[in-house]
């Protein structure tokens, strides 16, 4: 069965998405890109080979970039209607879709989420659940309907968070691995046979990230601030947290063991309590982080170290 398809799709998603579609034969109507890096993805690296709107251009797909605000705006389901599709598919687009939209394709709407719903419904990014402590990331294909993240469940799938994974890594991985599971499970999807599974509403949960979570909470424990850091790192926008008053990038940390005499001493979060050869020891809200790439926004500053040394007469020095 060959379907027409509306993607509406952001990232890497949307890129694998075309793939898919394409490797399956049917025909991809029209393709609804986020325009540029801005709103929710601020912060977010796209390169080249994850650029939808490149992807689309290279394969002659019709092109929509509207403003986000007016996705479900009468003028547009109007364009998207005239086009006719059988099967809207999204993915990683920060945008709630309104009924209008929804009752366009009479095949339905489906969506790949980057978390294990019912938990992290939301705004919630492919890295949450490493924000959070868990062991894998996972990524669920659903039905959509009015409510957010809300729909019955397809499918799902997950990827093993490994300690030296970042956000971006693990991502790309679980990125792949909603690609697998949608391909899987499109056929069915065509036949109209695929899955309706309840969402568990005693497991739902929501998560709606924003960049302002990127400043660190020194309050926090040190191995939630250390998911923070690696969840966010390069090529995203980064951790940071202020010295002195000043914009200071954390890239890399690792959690460590204080030695007896600092052990022994009264801390506060966020205190400075050693300048090493290999960075900065810190003390958290519980246990402490030595931070192992650092940088000032303003590079003009100069380096941490050379910085620090301008603060040494007051003693505690502070992060945040």
């Amino acid at each position: 069965m060959r379907a027409r398809v509306l993607l509406i799709s952001y990232y890497y998603m949307g890129v694998l998405y075309i793939d898919e579609l394409l490797r399956a034969g049917d025909e991809i109507v029209g393709v609804v890109n986020w325009p540029g890096n801005t709103g929710f993805n601020q912060g977010w690296y796209v390169p080249p080979e994850y650029d939808v709107r490149a992807k689309a251009l290279r394969n002659y797909l019709p092109l929509y970039e509207p403003d986000p605000a007016k996705l479900n705006s009468p003028e547009f389901v109007e364009i998207l209607c005239k086009l006719s599709p059988d099967f809207i598919v999204s993915g990683y687009y920060s945008k709630i879709f309104r009924k209008p939209l929804l009752s366009i394709p009479p095949g339905g709407c489906v969506n790949i989420h980057p978390t294990g719903l019912p938990r992290y419904r939301g705004l919630s990014p492919y890295f949450t659940h490493m924000l959070f402590g868990d062991t894998h990331n996972y990524i669920t294909l659903h039905w959509l309907d009015p409510g957010v993240d809300t729909g019955d469940i397809i499918g799902q799938a997950s990827i093993e968070i490994r300690d030296d994974d970042t956000g971006y890594s693990s991502g790309h991985r679980l990125t792949e691995a909603g690609a697998a599971l949608f391909r899987e499970n499109w056929p069915k999807i065509k036949a109209h046979e695929a899955p309706h599974l309840d969402q568990d509403e005693t497991q739902a949960s929501t998560f709606n990230f924003s960049w302002d979570m990127a400043e660190i909470n020194w309050q926090q424990s040190s191995l939630r601030i250390w998911n923070l850091v690696r969840a966010l790192t390069k090529p995203l926008g980064g951790a940071w947290t202020l010295l002195g008053g000043q914009k200071l990038h954390v890239w890399s940390s690792k959690i460590v063991q204080p030695a007896a005499e600092i052990k022994a001493k009264v801390k506060q979060p966020g205190e400075i309590l050693a300048l090493t050869g290999t960075g900065l020891w810190v003390q958290c809200g519980e246990g402490q982080l030595q931070l192992t790439d650092i940088g000032f926004e303003d590079p003009s500053i100069g380096s941490p170290p050379e910085f620090l040394g301008s603060l040494m007469n007051k003693l505690p020095i502070l992060l945040g």
